[in-house]
């Protein structure tokens, strides 16, 4: 009972304090809600907290201080409030010494103007632009400035907050890129250049290039691949095994093995076949290229292409040429030698003939071998021909009637079952040619057509008039210039390539054992060439065979004398040095002169002419083969006789060079002698020439 009384004064005491506390709460509320007290109240978990406007706003004055931007706050005129540190450091002055100071005392002069239009323009709103701003140590920073208003009682006088960013790392990046892009254009500009020169050259070179990807397999290409290939522009995309199916079945799988090798190679290099789609012609392309890789695997093979059909063709011929080059000069050294061996047997033979008693039998033996030397000559000729060192009588000559003359004997050499054509020219044309070996080529090409029609059949003769400009005459191993062209055609069974690439090597033939000697168009085709002219030939089997002669034109007639030969030989006196390396040869030759009752001096060399000369003995006339081995053959002695000996006359004797020493100036005016010869032509050359001298 006695404890009550206090129980209620402390509880009534309890009371009166939170209720002093509640109204000194709402009190405080009140007066923040009428912004009576800078202060915020919110409240959380913890019940309700209650921030000053100075708490509030220290982590904001913090975030400004540690910003990399500079802040500053304006007066309307431009005194500086307050700036941060940034600020000072760009205008690189202590921060207390800014505040107070007009800002337009760190703008260039030359765009204060500006400033201040950017702190008057657009009360209210914020805006910014670029400025140069100039530190207290004369240095300059490019900044951009963002100005805006901050917003106060209406009664307060007008503040501006402007934020300003150091622009030189930016521009010094924008500089650097701009750098960056002028080099990179410059790049673009030199490589389009180098593309342009690329596809120049390509051009230039008649080439086309093209691209295979190994990852998709497309392969893109250039107009002049397409060109090469025989197709048209705009064609579709093509895979690897269309590119594949241009070239021909036989060359497919060469192919494929090149372009599987060049993954492992890097590299590509091969000439093969392809067939052309716009006219089904068979070409031949080179394809060269490399081989690109990424992460150590091929990705793309990309090269040029060009058609060498051409080339090749040049090359062939080339090859055909050289070929029957050497073989001309094999058959030539050949000839010389074969010379050598009937000119001992037909000199041996006239010998025979005046010492023996010759019974009938005998003298038909004797007949008989005087006509294999004779045919062996003819062989020999027709050997000569190919090699092209006989001895042509060039002059110029009318193709029309030089095949009116024997347009008889053509009847007869192909015979009844095959018909002879002629179809002359309209006007008279005149080549420079040898006319005998001209009708001995022709005659040979009719006998050759005759042979491929055993059941008969056709031949027609052709002249016609080919101006042949540099590159054609090149391919023919020709000058350019005018040619008359004499063509035989047959409608025989014609010949495949391999045998038409080798029909004029000598000995070649198609016929049967002891039915021709493979001569023939062997010399067709050296009588051609040493004419200055060419010979070529087109044939397919079942199409028959045309060859065509090819001799350079001339504009007019040129006389050219004949000499008359008589068939009795002329005894003769004086002494004749025989000049000869070959024992045999020299040894006939000189019976034969002793025959006709020279005397005879003998020499093996032309150094051992020289000596025998140089004792001063009497010599008449020297007779000396033109090819000898040593340091002097019978050219060089020539030489020597006619500036040291010029008086004594000089006979010159060959097996095979006569056309070539024809043209000699040195000896232009000497006789020569063509073996093998017999003892009436050695008496009738001897004579003409010491009758010259005398």
């Amino acid at each position: 009972m006695n404890r009550q009384p206090d129980f209620a004064a402390a509880d009534h005491a309890q009371l009166v304090e939170l209720r002093d506390r509640l109204r000194e709460a709402e009190e405080t509320l009140e007066a923040i809600r009428n912004g009576e007290v800078d202060a915020v109240v919110v409240g959380g978990p913890a019940g309700q907290q209650v921030y000053t406007l100075e708490n509030a706003d220290r982590p904001y004055r913090v975030l400004i201080e540690q910003m990399q931007e500079g802040a500053v706050t304006l007066s309307e005129h431009g005194l500086m409030l307050y700036c941060n540190q940034r600020f000072a450091t760009l205008v690189g002055a202590e921060r207390e010494s800014l505040i107070g100071e007009p800002i337009e005392r760190f703008v260039v002069s030359t765009e204060t103007s500006a400033f201040h239009r950017l702190m008057d323009s657009g009360r209210g709103a914020r805006r910014s632009a670029e400025f140069m701003l100039q530190a207290a140590d004369g240095s300059r920073v490019p900044v951009n400035v963002s100005i805006a208003d901050l917003k106060v009682d209406a009664q307060m006088p007008r503040v501006l907050c402007g934020v300003v960013t150091d622009l030189t790392h930016s521009r010094e990046r924008s500089h650097e890129l701009a750098a960056a892009n002028m080099q990179l254009a410059s790049e673009i500009d030199e490589r389009r250049r180098a593309e342009d020169g690329l596809q120049l050259a390509l051009d230039a070179a008649d080439m086309g290039n093209w691209e295979l990807n190994l990852v998709n397999d497309v392969v893109t290409r250039s107009a002049r691949y397409d060109q090469i290939f025989g197709y048209t522009a705009g064609e579709r995309t093509w895979e690897w095994p269309t590119m594949l199916s241009q070239f021909l079945p036989d060359d497919r799988e060469a192919v494929d093995v090149e372009f599987a090798r060049a993954k492992r190679t890097g590299f590509i290099d091969f000439e093969r076949r392809i067939r052309r789609v716009s006219d089904e012609a068979i070409r031949w392309v080179q394809i060269k290229g490399r081989t690109y890789y990424q992460d150590g695997k091929p990705v793309r093979i990309a090269g040029v292409i060009s058609d060498v059909t051409d080339r090749r063709h040049v090359e062939e011929q080339l090859r055909q040429a050289q070929k029957m080059e050497a073989i001309g000069q094999l058959t030539g050294g050949i000839a010389h030698d074969f010379n050598n061996l009937l000119m001992v047997v037909g000199g041996s033979l006239d010998m025979l003939d005046q010492r023996i008693e010759k019974d009938e039998k005998t003298a038909r033996y004797l007949a008989a071998a005087r006509q294999g030397v004779e045919r062996g000559a003819r062989l020999n000729q027709q050997l000569l021909a190919f090699s092209r060192r006989q001895d042509l009588r060039v002059e110029a000559v009318c193709i029309e009637d030089l095949i009116g003359t024997f347009e008889n004997l053509l009847d007869r050499a192909v015979g009844e079952t095959i018909t002879v054509h002629i179809e002359r020219a309209p006007e008279l044309w005149y080549c420079r040619t040898d006319p005998h070996q001209l009708e001995t080529a022709i005659l040979n090409l009719a006998i050759n057509a005759r042979d491929a029609m055993p059941q008969g059949g056709a031949i027609t003769l052709r002249t016609r008039i080919l101006q042949l400009d540099a590159q054609g005459a090149a391919t023919s191993g020709a000058a350019a210039g005018d040619y008359v062209v004499v063509s035989l055609s047959d409608t025989g069974m014609g010949m495949p390539p391999d045998v038409v690439d080798r029909v004029f090597e000598p000995f070649f033939t198609t016929k049967d054992v002891g039915k021709g000697t493979g001569l023939g168009l062997s010399q067709v085709y050296g009588f051609a060439r040493q004419s200055g002219g060419f010979v070529n030939i087109e044939s397919q089997p079942g199409s028959g065979t045309t060859v065509f002669i090819h001799l350079p034109r001339t504009a007019r007639p040129v006389a050219v004398e004949t000499a008359t030969h008589s068939t009795a030989e002329i005894k003769g006196k004086g002494v004749v040095l025989v000049v000869e390396d070959d024992n045999d040869v020299r040894a006939v030759a000189s019976s034969l002169l002793e025959n006709l009752g020279y005397s005879v001096l003998e020499a093996e060399t032309g150094s051992d002419a020289m000596r025998l000369i140089e004792r001063g003995g009497r010599i008449d006339l020297i007779f000396t083969d033109v090819i000898m081995p040593g340091d002097m053959n019978g050219i060089d002695l020539v030489r020597e006789l006619k500036a040291r000996h010029a008086t004594i006359p000089v006979l010159l004797t060959s097996g095979y060079t006569a056309q070539r020493i024809a043209s000699e100036e040195l000896v232009k005016d000497l006789q020569l002698l063509r073996k093998p010869y017999n003892q009436v032509e050695l008496s009738l050359a001897v004579r003409m020439v010491m009758n010259d001298r005398a």
